[in-house]
């Protein structure tokens, strides 16, 4: 890998770990951030926008399970919404870092 700071590039996908969980995650530009803020531009809800965000840079996941039945749950952006909080705000701290500082969340 090349020292120094590297662009934000759409096609990039990293796994992260997180409370014993994979996911693939992709950072997220300040265009797509952009796009997703004009699509609810004059709803006023930044909830909304977190949302979409968080939709947008968790595209998978391996070892998400429901406390009913312990099965595992797809990777639906109603399940993404349904993640406890704290791990909402690891996933979006992680598509924000830097590459060399994705992995263990």
């Amino acid at each position: 890998m090349v020292a120094g700071i590297q662009i934000i590039d759409p096609e990039e996908r990293f796994r992260v770990e997180i409370d014993g969980a994979g996911l693939f995650i992709r950072r997220i530009d300040s265009a797509a951030l952009m796009a997703i803020e004009r699509r609810r531009q004059g709803e006023g809800n930044r909830q909304a926008i977190n949302d979409d965000v968080l939709d947008y840079v968790l595209l998978d996941w391996e070892g998400v399970s429901s406390p009913l039945g312990d099965s595992q749950v797809p990777c639906t952006r109603e399940n993404k919404l349904r993640l406890p909080t704290s791990v909402k705000l690891k996933v979006l701290a992680a598509a924000q870092m830097p590459r060399a500082q994705l992995g263990e969340v």
